[in-house]
């Protein structure tokens, strides 16, 4: 299957990656845009080849997979698509609508949210509408998802906007583990084995109550401390706070 990728930014680069290393045979017409990332990818994946414009990448395209930041959405307008190209928008701010008014009719347009982890072909990747056709082609590069409405679009892209401050987070339990003089790499592995125990447990728990597992502690025990302490100091709230600023931000450029 022939994909043309128009931008190359860090999901795009993922996105590429995922397909390539799980071998899926497919083959990659790279935009160029951001020339070194498109460079990188080309040198490092013989499936993937950059090509001169981003008209020469739908020109040899079945699949278009677009991965544009909101201030160069207007590239769009410069390029002509077929009516039988099948269009996934992976820009997060891009509406089915708008963006279909741009390209004019195509065999298929939907929208799609991979996650960085698709590298290693593991994570969630959302797909709305239900188009089966779309969610076949991702299946082999992660957990897809059909989202029921742009609502459920909305909610669930924003939970994906707390990935980095989990990542400093855990970066703090880290440092503290070094900082008692356990060696580095050990700090690392031991929390990765913990915390993705702690997802497996819970997922593993049919329509798990993951409050009813929070309290699965015991009394006065160093959980129950760390908890109190916590939800005492407003932590535990920041994160839904932010969860809800998001939302607020992202209700500006709806999803359609």
């Amino acid at each position: 299957m022939k994909i043309g990728i128009i931008g190359t930014g860090m999901i795009a680069s993922s996105v590429v990656t995922g397909f390539c290393t799980q071998k899926t045979g497919h083959e990659f017409f790279l935009s160029p845009r951001s020339a070194s990332k498109a460079k990188a990818l080309a040198e490092k994946f013989s499936e993937a080849t950059v090509c001169a414009s981003n008209q020469e990448v739908v020109d040899n395209a079945d699949w278009v997979f677009i991965s544009l930041h909101k201030k160069d959405f207007d590239a769009i307008n410069e390029i002509k698509f077929r009516k039988d190209h099948k269009v996934c928008n992976m820009s997060a701010e891009m509406r089915l609508p708008d963006l279909k008014n741009r390209i004019g009719e195509t065999a298929l347009l939907a929208h799609v949210i991979p996650l960085p982890m698709i590298v290693t072909g593991q994570g969630p990747i959302l797909v709305y509408p239900e188009v089966r056709e779309v969610g076949g082609l991702f299946e082999k590069v992660g957990d897809v998802y059909y989202a029921n409405d742009p609502s459920d679009v909305h909610t669930l892209q924003i939970v994906t906007g707390m990935m980095s401050a989990y990542y400093m987070l855990m970066d703090e339990f880290v440092k503290f583990s070094d900082d008692q003089g356990i060696t580095h790499d050990v700090s690392v592995k031991f929390l990765h084995s913990m915390l993705s125990a702690m997802s497996a447990r819970a997922a593993a728990i049919e329509n798990c109550d993951l409050i009813e597992l929070a309290h699965d502690m015991t009394p006065g025990g160093y959980n129950e401390q760390a908890m109190t302490e916590l939800m005492e100091n407003g932590a535990i709230k920041a994160w839904r706070t932010a969860l809800d600023r998001l939302l607020a931000r992202l209700k500006g450029s709806k999803i359609e």
